[in-house]
């Protein structure tokens, strides 16, 4: 794959930051998702029968996303798929939820491209349990990740992950996704030692263009781990933090916290907009690297009636405690030493207009414990932004990104028969979108469960395009290249001129090469 093109083109026309380069699945097979269920491959139906992409069903998702070589997913369906949920039991002598059965979609072959805008008019939403990704060279476009309160997911204290980046993945990029009703972060950063005994990092991470909002609290009084949109952390060594990661152009709402927090090794946060959050929204802890550029945070009502009256922005806190250390301010630890970070043109919007509220953008703490100081020591600034990785991110004023952030967050497009990019945002999306222009929430609290907050909005079921050769391709967009409507093998081809990409590329990314 590597040798196929130069590894320097972007994954797709308008890809950015650390994970901009990810080759995905170019030039391999395709694979088509053709079936909304997510059946179990075996009567046993065990952990190890949903991992294996030989028993799995085809035309399903998650036997797409688990073959075992370079492919890129395109879509026949749209609509809602629910996934197959854990199986939990309580353990009476541990006190802890045993897992009994486990079916996230833990992806471990490379070369993976996942074109969610294929599907016809509504889209395909994700529901019910999760992804995990734990390996290299991965693109994932135009999902919509809902999970949901089930049962027994969310059974004793099992809180499913909705979308996590894990050890050994690399060149990763997560772009205009959209992330809602997800019960512990509903997308994450995680490596280190982690539960099942794997150790690793992660690195060359691009989110972008996504829409996080309104998780669900743990339980119905609100109680319990919050409700979050972004976290990058670890467990164990600080060796396996993450390293070069970009969040840029996100809009985050009504989540509890971690709107953005950095455990990591070095982080761009740029161009973002966060809203109505409740407290502590975005931290940055350890001797992280960051740059912080461009961003927006509103207060909203529900940051107004923030308990801990920590209302500032971005929170800055040095790690000095030892890793696993029995201590209630463990989850702060970060790397070992004291935050560098390049701030410009970040800005702080308080509640209400003209509001005269004193609250600064930013604060830093010496403990969990201790107040939010706007002393900052100088020596945590940095007069120089981080060498850009890969593609470097086109930054706009924190006024302009607001605009194109609004308009354009989420999955909020398809590609049609003719490959032209049309509307797409449902009416949850769109909810969000408006609750930030007019600065308010429908709730007095975030939900314990959908259902408070409308449910699932009435699914669309659009045609697909016409694709007889079932190579991704629309035929009236080869007729119009000229191409064979009949030879699948020319999606995988080297279209001229045209930058190293591939016929298929051009098509599901919307270029009009002719």
């Amino acid at each position: 794959m590597a040798g196929y093109v130069q590894a320097s083109i972007p994954a797709f026309p308008g890809a950015e930051g650390d994970g901009a380069t990810s080759l995905g699945g170019r030039a391999g097979k395709v694979l088509i998702v053709d079936r909304l269920d997510d059946p179990c491959p075996t009567q046993a139906c065990t952990t190890e029968d949903l991992a294996d992409p030989h028993k799995l069903i085809p035309g399903t998702l998650r036997w797409a996303l688990m073959q075992p070589y370079p492919r890129t997913v395109v879509f026949r369906v749209s609509g809602i798929i629910e996934l197959l949920a854990d199986q939990t039991q309580w353990n009476e002598k541990t006190k802890q939820v045993d897992i009994q059965r486990l079916a996230n979609i833990r992806i471990k072959s490379s070369y993976l491209t996942v074109a969610g805008q294929t599907a016809p008019a509504g889209g395909v939403t994700i529901k019910n349990n999760g992804i995990t990704i734990l390996t290299h060279d991965v693109v994932m476009r135009y999902l919509r990740f809902r999970t949901g309160r089930q049962l027994p997911v969310f059974a004793g204290q099992q809180t499913p992950e909705t979308f996590m980046i894990a050890n050994h993945a690399s060149a990763v990029i997560i772009d205009h996704c959209s992330f809602s009703w997800t019960p512990a972060e509903g997308l994450s950063i995680y490596t280190g030692e982690l539960w099942d005994g794997s150790k690793g990092t992660a690195t060359d991470i691009s989110i972008s263009w996504n829409l996080l909002g309104e998780g669900l609290v743990r339980h119905a009084d609100g109680r319990g781990h919050p409700s979050s949109a972004f976290m990058a952390g670890y467990d164990g060594d600080p060796s396996y933090a993450a390293d070069r990661v970009s969040l840029h152009h996100n809009l985050f709402v009504h989540t509890q916290k971690r709107n953005g927090d950095f455990l990591t090794q070095r982080g761009q946060f740029i161009n973002n907009l966060i809203y109505n959050w409740q407290w502590l929204p975005t931290v940055l802890a350890g001797a992280v690297q960051a740059d912080v550029i461009g961003n927006t945070w509103k207060a909203g009502p529900i940051t107004q009636a923030d308990y801990d009256q920590r209302r500032g922005g971005l929170h800055l806190v040095p790690a000095a405690r030892l890793q696993k250390q029995p201590d209630p301010e463990g989850w702060w630890d970060g790397v070992p030493g004291e935050p560098s970070v390049y701030l410009k043109d970040n800005r702080y919007l308080p509640m209400g207009a003209g509001s005269k509220e004193p609250i600064n953008l930013l604060c830093s703490y010496a403990s969990r414990t201790a107040a939010c100081s706007k002393q900052i020591p100088m020596h945590w600034w940095r007069l120089k932004a981080l060498n850009p990785n890969a593609i470097p991110i086109t930054t706009q004023t924190a006024v302009e990104a607001e605009r194109l952030v609004l308009e354009q967050a989420g999955a909020n497009q398809r590609i049609n028969s003719l490959g032209h990019w049309v509307n797409n945002r449902d009416s949850v999306d769109q909810r969000y979108v408006d609750d930030y222009r007019s600065g308010t929430y429908l709730n007095k609290a975030f939900p314990f469960a959908e259902a408070e907050v409308g449910g699932f909005p009435t699914q669309i079921e659009g045609e697909p395009y016409p694709d007889a050769d079932r190579d991704g391709i629309s035929d009236r967009w080869e007729q119009l290249q000229g191409l064979n409507p009949a030879d699948a093998g020319d999606a995988s081809k080297q279209a001229p001129n045209k930058g190293g990409y591939t016929w298929l590329e051009l098509f599901i990314n919307g270029s009009q090469p002719l």
